[in-house]
C-alpha cells in the first residue's frame, strides 16, 4: 500500500526543490519583504545618511556594498549578507537593528534570509521603491 504512493511523493518532494517563478517571487517580495523593510528599517535606511551607508529605497541602492567592501545584500547568500547579520540576534554585525524597542522577530528574520536565499527578487518598476511606514508594532 505504502509503496502505491511513493512515486507521488518523490514528485512532489522534486517540485518542492523547483527555484519559485517570477510572480511568486515578486508577490512574496510584496506581500512580506517590502512591509517588514518599510516598517522596521526604512526609517533610517532611506539614502538621508551619506554613502556608503544602507539605503534600501530601491533595489539598485540596497545591492550596494559597504564602506568594508562587504555586500549589504547578496543574493542566494543570506550568511554574507550585512542585512542579515545586522537584523539577526547573535549576528556578526556590531549594532543590531533595528536600533528601536521593537526587534524583528524570528518569523521576519526567516523571511528575510528565505529571500535573500532565494535570489533577493526585488521590482525595478515602481512597486520596488519603498518609503518608511509606521506600523502598530513601530510607531
Amino acid at each position: 500500500m505504502i509503496l502505491r504512493f511513493l512515486p507521488l511523493l518523490f514528485i512532489a518532494t522534486a517540485c518542492s526543490l523547483w527555484p519559485a517563478s517570477r510572480s511568486q517571487r515578486e508577490h512574496y517580495f510584496l506581500t512580506e519583504v517590502k512591509p517588514v523593510l518599510q516598517q522596521h528599517c526604512l526609517r533610517c535606511h532611506n539614502g538621508s545618511l551619506p554613502p556608503p551607508s544602507l539605503n534600501l529605497t530601491t533595489r539598485a541602492a540596497a545591492l550596494k556594498r559597504s564602506a568594508s567592501g562587504r555586500d549589504y545584500i547578496l543574493p542566494e547568500d543570506p550568511d554574507c549578507s550585512l542585512l542579515v547579520s545586522a537584523v539577526q540576534r547573535g549576528g556578526t554585525h556590531p549594532k543590531m537593528m533595528p536600533r528601536t524597542e521593537v526587534s524583528l522577530t524570528d518569523d521576519q528574520i526567516g523571511m528575510l534570509r528565505e529571500w535573500i536565499e532565494d535570489g533577493a527578487y526585488w521590482p525595478d518598476d515602481s512597486r520596488g521603491v519603498l518609503r518608511a511606514q509606521k506600523s502598530a508594532e513601530n510607531p
